[in-house]
């Protein structure tokens, strides 16, 4: 094996550990219960995992909104698993952009650590942004499909791409976050023109949309709304109209909702916590509820069995608590 590909394969498993047992052998290894030319490494390895926190916490800023802190089973567009992060991390220090990823940890260090960071962190997330679209938007599919497997994550291409464009549309979404209430109670139809409006001012380049329909979406109290937004946009109710255009991925992720919320609701159950299991049980039936109430699916349609299944599987998961 290569001292690169060695390197790769001791970062990628440290990366995987949680910060308690990165801690844990940390201090094993600086007690001195082993002292190898290995051990060395992942010293300082780790140290470099530890002293990065602080410059990684501040790049990731602009990704808080899509960030899903559940474990991801299923594709949620526009969004990326929290837990997906140190991979991420490792992969721009060491295969996007080493030596400003390096600059940027070194200014992070010291008494004016965080402040440096602040006023740094944009400037490095715009270089990184370059870089990914270099990387990323060439012709050449086989570099972009070596870099992508560098970062190690199920969802690695998804994920890197909405990197890229959350940084590259960094300044409209948190322009658009700012312009929208800080809770919406309900979305009703005087509102739709306004809010396209805004949403298509920050969909600039296009690749930002789903991320301006995440960022209009984590303000509704009722999410599911936002499917008002798609048939507007569409000029239709009709779910095959709606998606065959762009706002058409508001049903993808309220699907991706659907599935995260119905592997909650089992993990809750199991924790006996009943009130986190019953607002999970309002929200998916609203949710499926409101897709049906709000535009026209037909029974057969793929979209309409996806939704009977999703419903199914629900009730499955409650019916299984009450008989344990």
């Amino acid at each position: 094996m290569s001292g690169d590909e060695h390197a790769l394969r001791l970062r990628a498993y440290l990366v995987a550990l949680t910060p308690q047992a990165r801690s844990r052998l940390r201090a094993e290894l600086e007690r001195g219960l082993a002292r190898s030319r290995e051990a060395e490494a992942t010293l300082a390895e780790l140290r470099r995992l530890d002293g990065a926190n602080a410059a990684a916490t501040m790049f990731f800023l602009p990704l808080e909104p899509f960030l899903i802190d559940d474990d991801m089973a299923h594709p949620y567009p526009g969004c990326i698993a929290r837990a997906s992060l140190p991979a991420l991390w490792a992969w721009v220090c060491h295969d996007v952009a080493p030596q400003d990823a390096a600059a940027f940890v070194r200014a992070t260090a010291g008494p004016d650590g965080i402040a440096n960071a602040m006023s740094l962190a944009s400037e490095f997330q715009d270089r990184v942004a370059a870089t990914l679209r270099a990387a990323l938007g060439g012709d050449d599919a086989a570099a972009r499909r070596r870099l992508l497997a560098r970062i190690g994550t199920p969802r690695a291409e998804d994920e890197a791409a909405t990197l890229r464009w959350v940084l590259r549309g960094r300044d409209a979404l948190e322009a658009l976050g700012a312009r929208l209430p800080a809770t919406i109670a309900d979305l009703l139809p005087h509102h739709l023109p306004a809010c396209i409006a805004l949403i298509e001012e920050a969909a600039r380049p296009r690749e930002v949309l789903p991320h301006a329909l995440i960022v209009v979406m984590r303000r509704l109290a009722e999410p599911w709304q936002v499917v008002r937004l798609a048939a507007h946009a569409a000029g239709a109710n009709a779910a095959a109209r709606i998606e065959s255009t762009p706002y058409g991925i508001v049903i993808a992720m309220l699907l991706a909702e659907l599935e995260r919320q119905i592997a909650a609701l089992s993990a809750a159950l199991a924790d006996g916590a009943g009130a986190v299991a019953v607002g999970l049980v309002r929200s998916i039936d609203a949710t499926i509820h409101g897709l049906n109430g709000e535009i026209a699916i037909p029974v057969g349609s793929t979209l309409g069995r996806r939704l009977q299944a999703l419903r199914a599987d629900a009730a499955a998961v409650a019916r299984s608590a009450i008989a344990a």
